[in-house]
């Protein structure tokens, strides 16, 4: 008898940086190793303002989507320390994504910043912009940026991640809609 291979669910994540495109791969490694049949396909926008960086996430979802078909959903993942010196707040880039079905996924205050939120017993504790790396660097020293998949599965683990999904309403919708949070 044939095996029945299971037709992966696709997500589009359009990310700011690389170390958002390796917090990506490395939620791809975690759901791979939970069995889940899904495919993040990442794509990297380079920085800019928010404006900017939606424009660029709607035309790179359009031409997936007309060259490979539709996603189940679609993600937006930002630093929120961009909000003071850029066109948008964040509220406007919500409702902006929103009208192509783009979930924005903020980084409070930064990348850095999540990941010392993963650190047990910070997640609740949103440093500065200016202060996230050097916090993040007192619990590992040899942080470097961008880290790579890898390194973020060796330093983290899942229950890292859902412990901040608890206390960040982004993070929790993210992990639910690729699966890693299970719905009630």
């Amino acid at each position: 008898m044939p095996q029945i291979i299971k037709q992966r669910t696709r997500f589009f994540l359009a990310v700011e940086g690389e170390s958002e495109q390796s917090f990506v791969t490395w939620l791809q490694t975690l759901s791979a190793e939970r069995g889940l049949p899904i495919h993040l396909d990442d794509v990297l926008l380079g920085g800019g303002g928010f404006k900017s960086m939606l424009d660029k996430a709607v035309r790179e979802h359009n031409k997936r989507c007309r060259r490979n078909g539709a996603y189940r959903d679609r993600f937006l993942i930002v630093d929120g320390d961009r909000a003071g010196q850029g066109d948008w707040s964040i509220e406007r880039l919500k409702q902006e994504a929103a009208q192509y079905e783009i979930t924005v996924c903020v980084q409070r205050p930064n990348h850095e910043g999540l990941l010392f939120r993963m650190k047990f017993g910070h997640e609740r504790e949103i440093p500065s912009a200016a202060s996230a790396e050097t916090k993040l660097k007192i619990h590992w020293p040899n942080y470097q940026k961008p880290t790579n998949a890898h390194t973020l599965g060796r330093r983290f683990s899942l229950d890292d991640l859902l412990r901040v999904a608890n206390v960040d309403m982004d993070f929790a919708t993210l992990l639910k809609k690729i699966g890693l949070i299970s719905e009630p």
